[in-house]
C-alpha cells in the first residue's frame, strides 16, 4: 500500500517515479470510475466495492502522484492535474483488457487478436477481401471490427481500443508515434433514391441545391469538401435536413425520401449494384484523402503485420473501378397507337 504521508514533493523526480511504480491496475480502474461518476458514493457500486475502500484507493493514487486530483465536496471537482493522469489510466486499463482478450483468443486456437476500425468504403470491398484472404491461409488471428466515421474511430484509437484504422487518411494518421500507408484513391459520389427526379437528366450543383440534403457531421473533412463544391459554383452550401454518418440510416432515408447524400465511390457502386439507390453525375470539387491504414509505429504484433500485408496485397490486386455510372434518363413507354404504326412500317405495310 502507498503511505499518503510520504507524498513526493513537486520536482522530486526520483521519489515520484518510485511512488508511481507502486500503482496497480486497480488504482487506475478506481480513478476512471470516480472520474466517470463524479462521486465516491456513486463509484462504489460500479466497482463492486464500498465508499471507504474507494476513498482509500483514491487517496493512494493522489499520494503516488503527489498532487490532489479532485477538490472534495458534495460533488468531486477535477483539478488541472487530473487530465494527464486520466489519459495514462485509460491506456493502462485498455492495454490490460487487450491482453486479457488476446490470451483468450490464443486459448481458443486463434493466432493472436487484432482490433480493427473501418470506415464504410473499405468495409464494403477492401477489408472483406483481406479478411477472407487471411482465413484462406488457415490459422488466422481473432478479429474484432467496428465501423464508424473517422472521428469515432480516432477517438477509439486514442483510448487504445483499436489497433488498426482502415479508411481515409487525414492529418491525424501522420501524428508522431503513428505509421500510415496510403493504398488507393477513392472519389466520393452523390447518391439519391431510385425515383429521384435528378436521376432523369443531367443534374448540376445548382439543381442539387434545391433538394434536401443529409450531410456529414459539421467540422468533418467530408463536410468541408461538400461545402467547397457548392461554393465553387457560387452557391451557398445547403442547410442540412439531417446530419449523420450512419450508413444504414442514410440508405433507408434515401429510399423513402427525396434527399441527397455524399458517399464513398465504393458505397455508391454497392448501392447501385443492389438496385436500391442511384448515382448522380456530380463530383466533389476536392476530395478528402486516399484510402489507407494507420497503426501505432511500435506495434510489431504478428496479427497486425499479417493484416497489413493482406491489405496491401488486396489493394494492389484491386482493379481500379470505373466511376459509378449515373442513372440513364427513363424513357416513357410508347403510346399504343404509335407502337402499332412502327410495327406496320417494320413489316412493310403501307
Amino acid at each position: 500500500m502507498i503511505d499518503a504521508s510520504e507524498k513526493p514533493m513537486a520536482g522530486d523526480g526520483e521519489m515520484l517515479a518510485l511512488h508511481l511504480r507502486r500503482l496497480r491496475l486497480r488504482h487506475f480502474e478506481v480513478l476512471l470510475a470516480v472520474a466517470r461518476h463524479g462521486s465516491l458514493t456513486a463509484s462504489a457500486p460500479a466497482l463492486g466495492s464500498t465508499q471507504p475502500a474507494v476513498s482509500q484507493w483514491l487517496a493512494e493514487i493522489e499520494a503516488a502522484v503527489g498532487v490532489p486530483l479532485f477538490v472534495r465536496g458534495r460533488q468531486l471537482k477535477p483539478t488541472q492535474q487530473l487530465a494527464p493522469v486520466l489519459r495514462h489510466a485509460r491506456r493502462v486499463v485498455a492495454d490490460s483488457r487487450r491482453l486479457e482478450h488476446e490470451l483468450a483468443a490464443v486459448a481458443r486456437g486463434a493466432d493472436g487478436l487484432l482490433r480493427i476500425g473501418s470506415m464504410t468504403g473499405p468495409s464494403i470491398d477492401l477489408l472483406p477481401q483481406a479478411l477472407l484472404a487471411l482465413r484462406a491461409e488457415g490459422s488466422a488471428p481473432h478479429f474484432e471490427v467496428v465501423e464508424d466515421i473517422a472521428q469515432g474511430l480516432w477517438e477509439r484509437f486514442a483510448r487504445r481500443e483499436l489497433d488498426l484504422i482502415v479508411g481515409r487518411l487525414d492529418e491525424r494518421a501522420y501524428a508522431p508515434g503513428l505509421a500510415a500507408q496510403a493504398l488507393y484513391a477513392e472519389p466520393h459520389c452523390v447518391v439519391a433514391g431510385l425515383h429521384h427526379p435528378l436521376g432523369s437528366g443531367k443534374a448540376d450543383w445548382a439543381q442539387a441545391a434545391a433538394w434536401p440534403w443529409i450531410l456529414p457531421p459539421r467540422h468533418t473533412m467530408l463536410r468541408r469538401a461538400v461545402d467547397a463544391s457548392f461554393l465553387d459554383q457560387a452557391l451557398a452550401p445547403p442547410v442540412p435536413w439531417l446530419e449523420t454518418g450512419a450508413p444504414g440510416l442514410v440508405q433507408r432515408l434515401l429510399q423513402a425520401s427525396d434527399c441527397l447524400v455524399v458517399v464513398s465511390g465504393a458505397a455508391g457502386r454497392h448501392y447501385a449494384a443492389l438496385g436500391v439507390l442511384q448515382v448522380l453525375p456530380l463530383r466533389l470539387k476536392v476530395d478528402v484523402g486516399p484510402i489507407g491504414m494507420a497503426w501505432a509505429a511500435d506495434d510489431d504484433s504478428p496479427a497486425l503485420q499479417r493484416m497489413l500485408q493482406a491489405l496491401r496485397t488486396c489493394a494492389h490486386e484491386r482493379t481500379p473501378p470505373a466511376a459509378p455510372r449515373p442513372a440513364r434518363p427513363r424513357r416513357s413507354a410508347p403510346a399504343p397507337a404509335a407502337a402499332a404504326a412502327r410495327r406496320r412500317r417494320g413489316s412493310g405495310a403501307s
